[in-house]
């Protein structure tokens, strides 16, 4: 789901300018025993962790996503704020954590929103949702980093939308279709603002 004009140009800018002190070399969610690479490509850009009351901008942004998707601030993680450059870009993945991998998961990510803050002479940079669409929930996938193989849904970022999607169903069951990826930029910047949403409060970080 889309919702064009979520954030005005001051609040965006205001995020991103905070946010600019703190960047790094974005990282990834590691399943048990698996060895950090610290040359890893499958996300190549850089971001920052960012608490709500941090900012205005971004308290303000945690009481509307709260509003639009019907569940507490409380139930939020931290704001990563992302930045892509040219040729950065995250492969196709999961917000969720598939117990069979992750182990037994206290509170589960089940929604993500992503809020665009700038769009700067963007070409590339879509996120990509190669299992959308019925049927597709099992398709097997070619290139997870890729946006033009195996198909799917491709969202092209624009300044001041945010897109929300579910990781999971009602009934708990984590939903296949909620892969996506972020594409490789190809001329421009990209700055995003995520915000991953939990079936528990007071979750284990």
């Amino acid at each position: 789901m889309v919702f064009p004009n979520f954030v005005d140009k001051a609040r965006r800018e205001e995020v991103i300018a905070l946010a600019t002190k703190f960047m790094y070399p974005s990282g990834l969610a590691y399943r048990p025993g698996e060895t950090v690479d610290a040359n890893q490509q499958v996300r190549t850009s850089k971001g920052t962790f960012l608490n709500g009351d941090s900012s205005p901008a971004l308290k303000w942004l945690e009481n509307k996503i709260a509003a639009a998707t019907f569940l507490p601030s409380g139930n939020g993680e931290f704001w990563n704020i992302l930045n892509y450059k040219y040729t950065q870009h995250y492969d196709s993945h999961m917000d969720s954590f598939d117990p069979k991998e992750y182990g037994a998961q206290y509170s589960q990510r089940i929604a993500t929103v992503i809020v665009v803050l700038s769009d700067d002479g963007l070409t590339g940079g879509e996120t990509v949702f190669k299992r959308e669409g019925k049927g597709n929930e099992n398709k097997p996938i070619s290139n997870w980093t890729d946006c033009d193989a195996d198909g799917g849904l491709k969202y092209k970022p624009r300044a001041g939308d945010a897109v929300l999607f579910w990781s999971a169903l009602p009934d708990g069951n984590l939903d296949p279709h909620a892969l996506h990826g972020s594409c490789p930029v190809v001329t421009g910047n990209k700055w995003v603002a995520v915000k991953w949403l939990r079936n528990k409060g007071e979750y284990n970080h």
